[in-house]
């Protein structure tokens, strides 16, 4: 839940009493251009606005994971780390526990909805309209790779033949497709026993895939896209150099602003991921598990590969390994660019 919506704007909302600058705060924490566009006057009756929404959604996967077979302890717990995109289970076998395709297929609608900015979600509620989310490119493109994630997948578990049957292909596909991408991290079986491209492919889906406003980690959908348009752009501008050719969001122009501060989190992001796994080598890790458990905790996803993989955990890392994903957890989950605001002298003496 206090990663849920940003720790940042759920700190805004709830309380104010703090004197934080609560402004600040909201730009640092709502990725891409969503940060221009309040969806009511104040800061605090949006925060208490996505809130309402988030807590209805989590009612509602409560039941659906109770109704199709989990105690109501286990339906909690997984209601918890499903909306909040966790991914931790009450069984070390995770959804392997119950083998159930109804529950995988509970879990699956609830993590993909999860992914999706809540914002819209209020807005769809609001304007009591499908519309805005239907339209919306973050979502299209959200849903679009998902969607080419999963047949992608599929046809490498059949080409492998690892499961027994087609469909098991296609239910083991979409499952941890879903789950890894939305950064949630639940396994129904080892995937790290799959051809080696599968692991490395669902990782490589955490690390971008999910919606700003999302409870996912990562980079976040609408900065991938913002970026690829912006290197479209270039290369256009490359060939035709008197071309005007603004990076726009569906029909709206992305300002010069919004595009520098995508690209500022991009070079933070990625001096974040270097620094962090060279001083995983330093201490004598080898280079899968360094690599893959500074991209699982960066970006939340959980389950990295090598020794920190989908069927083993972190406790096989040393004191010194530990602490650097625990640094590496906090400033994924608090967004990047939240972290430097935070400790911006010029922030807090405003």
């Amino acid at each position: 839940l206090v990663g849920g919506l940003g720790i940042m704007l759920l700190v805004v909302a709830v309380l104010p009493l703090l004197g934080l600058g609560g402004v600040q705060l909201y730009k640092a924490e709502t990725p891409g251009p969503m940060k221009d566009a309040r969806l009511t006057p104040r800061i605090a009756e949006t925060a208490r606005g996505l809130w309402a929404v988030y807590f209805v959604l989590s009612a509602v996967c409560l039941l659906a994971y109770w109704g199709a077979g989990m105690s109501w302890a286990d339906a909690f717990m997984h209601m918890c780390t499903t909306m909040g995109l966790g991914g931790f289970s009450s069984h070390d076998a995770s959804f392997g526990y119950w083998n159930s395709p109804l529950l995988e297929a509970v879990a699956v609608l609830f993590m993909g909805l999860a992914g999706i900015s809540f914002a819209r979600y209020f807005i769809v509620w609001r304007a009591r309209s499908l519309r805005s989310l239907v339209r919306d490119q973050e979502v299209r493109a959200y849903v679009g790779v998902l969607l080419a994630a999963s047949v992608l997948l599929t046809l490498v578990l059949i080409a492998n033949g690892s499961q027994p049957t087609l469909l098991d292909d296609v239910r083991a596909a979409v499952f941890h497709v879903v789950s890894l991408a939305t950064t949630t991290g639940y396994a129904a079986q080892d995937y790290a026993r799959w051809p080696v491209f599968a692991p490395v492919f669902l990782l490589s889906l955490g690390c971008y895939v999910s919606c700003a406003g999302s409870t996912g980690g990562g980079i976040k959908m609408v900065r991938m896209i913002l970026l690829f348009k912006r290197a479209k752009r270039e290369l256009v501008r490359a060939v035709h150099p008197s071309i005007v050719n603004p990076v726009t969001l569906g029909r709206t122009v992305i300002a010069p602003q919004v595009m520098a501060s995508v690209v500022a989190f991009m070079l933070i992001y990625i001096a974040v991921l270097v620094g962090l796994t060279m001083l995983m080598l330093l201490s004598e890790l080898d280079i899968v598990t360094a690599f893959s458990a500074v991209v699982a905790t960066l970006n939340n996803i959980g389950p990295g590969l090598g020794s920190v993989g989908p069927a083993a955990n972190f406790g096989v890392l040393n004191d010194f390994q530990t602490w650097i994903c625990i640094v590496a957890m906090w400033m994924g989950r608090l967004e990047l660019l939240a972290v430097m605001v935070l400790l911006a002298p010029e922030f807090w003496r405003k």
